[in-house]
């Protein structure tokens, strides 16, 4: 046993981390492969790739504890937050090198080349853009910076002391601190590892500005697909066509934010980026990679129609994103709940039934919770009145008050400011002997 890829998600998505699979086999078919399914209920035991998250990272996340994990974080947050246990225990197997990527990469190459740029280090990782552009891409230079320098699809350690002391470093802030938050400067497991180049030495540690890895919309208008030799290539965009200047060899493409079941229907609607732009010389990979999503369509189209393993309550009821930050201030105050997702008599759910937290219409109390600015129905109108509002507030407050009261608006806007407001204490008490985290 000496190298794996493993990736992590949820069961909906065990048929995309499947075309992963077949990318690597492809072209690296001695390299193992795991699928850790944070939400697996034991249904696919008989496939030896994968694995149920819970049950393999018992020693490392204690069952109470993974089950509030499950409870606090919602489905992107969780599979992030357990990435440092998961590749803890792919080292406790026996691997050397243990390689992560995101479900929705797919490989066009060797994964040798990937080992071969460790080099004796212990940590190799992947910046979003490895060049001063002369322009900003469809994700502005400021959002990557709210989002983490780093991609984190993709991940690759070598066993030793350093990798050791990074992944138990890691995993401690991602039991607590995995969220998206932008307010507390978080955004899952991502941002902790803009701390890395400064946290370990030089020589364990390598930048990979390899223009052939994390390709994907936020990086195209900084790289240059070609092909040389019948293989696919990349080189910096903006260089003079024919030009040589770096030119590395294209070893996967990360379709992060498609909708996965268009991709099916032979169409790539870029979901997180609105000005994403696919240039001429990128369209033949997404080919490729539509070719290879539609030959396993049925598998795709079984597994997408799941439905999240922790998206309720006992008794069925959706949980919203508000439910999971209110719980958020709980877990931080009084330790970890006995179960979390249990109905009835001091329960968090009763706590917050008592309150009209669970909502009357789960369809539009879903709707409210995940609601932005740019999704909101009629929100030009409601912006016009708020700001009527906000007029008459700076004519009674005055200019000092209003300017300190405006000021405290983000954090107000956050759910879990209001905790207390609500009184989500008085009910529901766990005991203490049960609900210390390991």
């Amino acid at each position: 046993m000496s190298t794996v890829v493993f990736t992590i998600c949820a069961r909906n998505y065990i048929g995309l981390a499947k075309v992963l699979q077949r990318s690597i086999v492809q072209h690296s078919p001695d390299i193992d492969f795991r699928i850790y399914v944070a939400d697996d209920d034991g249904a696919h035991s008989q496939d030896d790739a994968i694995i149920p998250a819970a049950h393999a990272l018992s020693s490392i996340i204690p069952l109470v504890e993974y089950t509030n994990m499950a409870f606090m974080y919602d489905v992107t947050e969780f599979c992030t937050s357990i990435k440092a246990a998961c590749f803890q225990h792919a080292f406790a197997e026996g691997y050397r090198t243990c390689i992560y990527m995101d479900p929705d990469i797919f490989v066009m190459s060797d994964i040798e080349q990937i080992l071969a740029a460790l080099d004796g280090r212990n940590i190799l990782m992947t910046p979003h853009l490895c060049l001063p552009a002369p322009g900003e891409g469809p994700r502005a230079d400021s959002g990557i910076l709210a989002t983490g320098v780093y991609n984190l699809g993709f991940l690759a350690l070598r066993d030793g002391p350093a990798a050791h002391e990074f992944l138990a470093w890691w995993h401690q802030r991602l039991r607590m601190q995995a969220f998206n938050d932008h307010y507390k400067a978080l955004y899952t497991d991502q941002r902790w590892i803009d701390f890395v180049p400064a946290l370990f030495p030089a020589d364990v540690v390598r930048v990979w500005r390899h223009l052939g890895c994390n390709v994907a919309p936020w990086n195209y208008h900084e790289r240059r697909i070609t092909q040389r030799d019948g293989c696919f290539v990349a080189q910096p965009r903006a260089i003079e066509e024919g030009q040589d200047d770096q030119i590395d060899p294209l070893i996967f493409l990360h379709f992060s934010g498609f909708d996965f079941r268009r991709i099916l229907d032979g169409t790539f609607d870029q979901l997180n980026l609105a000005d994403a732009r696919t240039y001429d010389d990128v369209a033949p990979l997404y080919e490729l990679y539509g070719v290879a999503i539609r030959a396993e369509a049925d598998e795709m189209l079984r597994h997408l129609s799941l439905p999240y393993g922790f998206g309720t309550f006992a008794d069925g009821q959706p949980i919203l994103p508000s439910h999971r930050r209110l719980f958020r201030v709980w877990r931080e105050r009084n330790g970890d709940a006995v179960a979390p997702f249990a109905t009835g008599p001091q329960s968090f759910h009763e706590a917050l039934k008592q309150r009209g937290l669970l909502g009357a219409d789960d369809r539009n109390a879903l709707a409210a919770d995940k609601a932005t600015a740019r999704g909101l129905k009629g929100g030009d109108q409601l912006l016009i009145r708020a700001q009527q509002v906000f007029r008459l507030l700076y004519r009674v407050l005055g200019r000092s008050r209003f300017i300190l009261f405006v000021r405290s608006l983000n954090r107000l806007s956050r759910i879990e400011q209001h905790y207390d407001t609500l009184g989500m204490d008085e009910i529901y008490v766990t005991p203490a002997a049960q609900s210390s985290p390991q």
